[in-house]
């Protein structure tokens, strides 16, 4: 029951489970509570790139995707998860500044995730997800942004992209499979710079992706 879970390290504990049991296709892996900011991960940066080293940053969540064009091939996903557990703790604008910063770190796409318990009101949602949508694609942020009511029987309603809550509750298998198809519409832009692309390379060191 979502009343049990009282903070976003919860939150994402039981997606990690969740995604244990369903495995959503296109799905190869999903890391979760990565501390970028750790020994090894700078340790490998200054041996091979012997130059200053990237911000030290902690990821929600790395789900690693398939292709769609072709299955041999993955990108990466670097997501901040926010759990609005009531109306008066958090605002709307939270994460945006976190997601925006995994950039920098060479993901492929950059997925902000803004999870309603289910006690919340669906107009106070609405209150919150209405001006991110606003931001997001007023200012052709290159983020991926997906809003959900976390449901008593741990369904998922949507808010963001679509508005799916009026007529149906959805598994973590359908959010997953509609988060690798919005991401890969949409790239990180900061890859084409060689520093960011160094940075991919060691991410995938620190994560044993050998592809």
């Amino acid at each position: 029951m979502t009343e049990e879970l009282r903070s976003e390290k919860e939150v994402v504990k039981k997606l990690q489970e969740m995604l244990a049991e369903q495995k959503p296709g296109g799905l190869r892996k999903c890391f979760v509570h990565v501390n970028l900011g750790t020994r090894k991960f700078h340790d490998i940066w200054a041996d091979w790139w012997k130059t200053a080293t990237p911000p030290r940053l902690e990821v929600d969540m790395i789900p690693i995707f398939e292709e769609l064009d072709d299955p041999d091939k993955i990108f990466t996903a670097g997501v901040e998860v926010e759990f609005f557990k009531n109306k008066k703790v958090k605002t709307f604008y939270d994460g945006l500044q976190q997601v925006l910063s995994f950039g920098l770190l060479g993901f492929d796409s950059l997925v902000l995730w803004h999870i309603f318990s289910a006690k919340l009101a669906n107009e106070d949602v609405e209150k919150c997800v209405k001006p991110v949508k606003e931001m997001v694609e007023g200012f052709s942020l290159p983020i991926t942004y997906i809003a959900t009511k976390l449901t008593e029987n741990l369904k998922y309603e949507f808010f963001a992209p679509w508005e799916l809550y009026s007529s149906s509750q959805t598994n973590i298998d359908y959010v997953f499979r509609s988060m690798r198809n919005l991401c890969s519409e949409l790239r990180n832009p900061l890859l084409n710079k060689a520093e960011v692309e160094k940075r991919k390379k060691i991410l995938k060191v620190v994560l044993r992706i050998p592809i």
